[in-house]
């Protein structure tokens, strides 16, 4: 209910999956059938919210991960000199490595412009000459509510920091090596895959 009250955007009404919010219905639900409901879960990063939604077969819990911080999140294209900076990078989830653009979650007081250039600066040693949105990406929508905006950057040379959250290395590619890697199925991360095609449509080159 407290994260109703400080996310309504996140709660808005729809008759198509209505959300129960009456606290005397849910504890109901919940003392019949032990199953949880709210915020099940936080981290610095994600809220795991289960909600009670009200279905014509009757109610049922439906999961969705929010981010802690609701705006800031960014997907990175990074260019030094015409090619694409991807980051060779262990993913605990896959538990193997994946060549992908930085990324970084929102922090707090930080505006999407200076979450790029602090995450450039950790994940690839580099510093920002130009920044230019291309777009917002949802990666999952049946399971995440969080976005994240899409951006072209021109940088300096990189140093990336080796082991730092995983960064096994880097690899740069013009746009038409990256085009061949994706076709390939080389390149598998969903951020990657959306800017990349954010890219080719603000960029005209379809």
């Amino acid at each position: 209910m407290q994260l109703m009250e400080e996310r309504p955007g996140a709660f808005t009404p729809d008759p198509a999956l209505p959300i129960e919010t009456d606290p005397a219905v849910v504890a109901a639900y919940t003392a019949r059938t032990g199953r949880s409901i709210g915020v099940v879960y936080e981290s610095p990063y994600h809220l795991m919210v289960v909600d009670l939604v009200r279905t014509p077969e009757g109610p049922f819990p439906y999961e969705r991960v929010l981010p802690a911080v609701p705006q800031g999140a960014v997907v990175l294209a990074p260019l030094w000199e015409g090619k694409f900076v991807l980051l060779d990078q262990f993913r605990h989830p896959l538990r193997t490595c994946q060549l992908a653009f930085p990324r970084g979650f929102g922090e707090p007081g930080l505006s999407e412009e200076e979450n790029a250039q602090k995450e450039l600066g950790e994940e690839l040693g580099a510093q920002v000459l130009s920044l230019k949105p291309l777009g917002q990406i949802v990666a999952d929508s049946g399971l995440s509510a969080g976005g994240a905006q899409a951006m072209l950057c021109r940088i300096t040379q990189p140093h990336p920091p080796l082991q730092y959250e995983g960064i096994q290395g880097i690899v740069c590619l013009t746009p038409e090596e990256l085009g061949r890697e994706i076709a390939l199925g080389q390149i598998s991360d969903g951020f990657t895959l959306s800017a990349y095609a954010l890219f080719r449509a603000v960029e005209g080159q379809y």
